[in-house]
């Protein structure tokens, strides 16, 4: 496996050089589950999201090279714009790559000699002094993604969020398998009336502990606000599912899983998928 790797310090010290990612999935019955590392940036004092725009377009550029060639399936820079985190300044920026095995698999040497000539090591070691100095990782997270439905050319951009929902099961243990099911329900009908771009479903893979405080992640990928505000278009004349069948829903979900976090990201830097 050849990757060139994005360093940093933790309690466990993990090297690997990761992004961020949603993945382009169209519609389907069968979900192919994939893995998502999630990396958290904090910027240096006195730095904002401009200063790390270089370093990220660079990563950007060269796991853009992975996704041509099949290697991963998408890099993305997510910047975050609200939190119930109580330390709103643990981290500001989060890079995801989204792969289909556990093994992270990135540019070719072929690959990386075209970006860089023969100086590719000595540009790889000025591009993570870079990192390090702009924006430290503060900590990773290693997710399945196990489910999900997206419109059927879903691709994240600029004026798009991400909303997520960290959740735990409030009966550890506790089957959790029919709920998930009526959300991505939801989720597909949601889809078809243009008020959802896509949805999916996580467990936390790496590190997962009781002290965690979350097991699993809920996200919606929306274009306004106002469609998490707004799930079932209630106010229209044919809502997307009556409304106390949605108040059911809710209830359901809510006696399941106790949200521990809640976050909104805009997509900032993204690869995109080659045309088919």
């Amino acid at each position: 496996m050849n990757l060139f790797i994005r360093p940093f310090s933790l309690t466990f010290t993990l090297c690997v050089a990761f992004l961020c990612s949603v993945t382009a999935i169209a519609q389907s019955k069968t979900f192919q589950k994939k893995y998502m590392y999630l990396i958290y940036h904090k910027l240096s004092p006195g730095l904002t999201i401009q200063d790390a725009l270089p370093v990220e377009r660079e990563w950007k550029r060269i796991n853009q090279a992975a996704v041509d060639e099949g290697r991963l399936e998408g890099w993305y820079m997510t910047v975050k714009q609200f939190t119930s985190n109580p330390n709103q300044t643990e981290y500001d920026y989060v890079t995801r790559i989204v792969s289909p095995e556990m093994a992270i698999r990135g540019a070719s040497p072929e690959a990386m000699a075209r970006i860089y000539g023969d100086s590719v090591q000595a540009k790889m070691a000025d591009l993570q002094k870079r990192d390090r100095q702009t924006a430290p990782v503060v900590k990773m997270e290693i997710w399945e993604i196990t489910d999900g439905t997206f419109a059927p050319k879903f691709a994240p951009d600029g004026s798009q969020f991400m909303v997520i929902e960290r959740v735990r099961r409030r009966n550890p243990g506790a089957d959790y398998d029919n709920v998930v099911g009526q959300l991505k329900k939801l989720s597909e009908e949601r889809i078809k009336r243009g008020n959802l771009l896509g949805w999916d479903f996580s467990s936390l893979v790496i590190p997962n502990g009781s002290e965690k405080g979350y097991e699993f992640s809920i996200a919606q990928y929306v274009t306004s606000l106002n469609a998490v505000a707004n799930p079932i278009l209630a106010d229209t004349p044919t809502p997307v599912m009556p409304v106390q069948a949605y108040k059911q829903l809710r209830s359901q979900t809510a006696q399941m899983f106790d949200i521990t976090r809640q976050e909104v990201y805009r997509f900032m830097e993204y690869t995109t998928k080659p045309a088919n």
